[in-house]
């Protein structure tokens, strides 16, 4: 997923840097990719991590409860990954609009540390998760496949 953004700025080069990178844009426009960063980052930070807890009452065994833990991990990660990449899709935008090649490379330098921070499925964020699915007590066996 994360190759997609490096991809497309490449081919945007062909599109936006007529001659070389260019000027340097309104100061607007970086602000704003600026901006759409700092959201991003804080509704990840802020909501991307929180769900339900597991439910203990219910009699399930310990495969449905990891499969279940797995595809709500799974499907928060999708989300943070949009969240994320909504960064970069709005510095393509203002790209155009202020014909400045340097918007997506400002914008992809934002986007892709943000996405492997917050979307990234490694054994930060999984343990994150792990712990707002356990906040009751119920194992989410999220921590069976981490490694130290």
């Amino acid at each position: 997923m994360a190759s997609a953004m490096p991809v497309i700025t490449l081919v945007l080069w062909f599109v936006l840097a007529t001659d070389g990178i260019g000027d340097f844009p309104a100061s607007w426009a970086p602000l704003v990719v600026l901006a759409v960063a700092v959201g991003a980052y804080s509704v990840c930070e802020l909501v991307g991590f929180r769900t339900p807890p597991l439910d203990g009452s219910v009699a399930r065994s310990g495969a449905e409860i990891e499969a279940d833990s797995w595809r709500r991990f799974t499907t928060s990660t999708f989300t943070r990954f949009a969240v994320c990449e909504a960064v970069f899709l709005v510095s393509v935008a203002l790209a155009f609009v202020v014909e400045s090649f340097w918007v997506v490379l400002i914008g992809l330098a934002l986007a892709l540390p943000l996405f492997l921070l917050e979307a990234w499925p490694g054994v930060r964020n999984q343990r994150r998760f792990a712990a707002a699915l356990e906040s009751r007590g119920v194992p989410s066996y999220l921590g069976g496949r981490l490694q130290d």
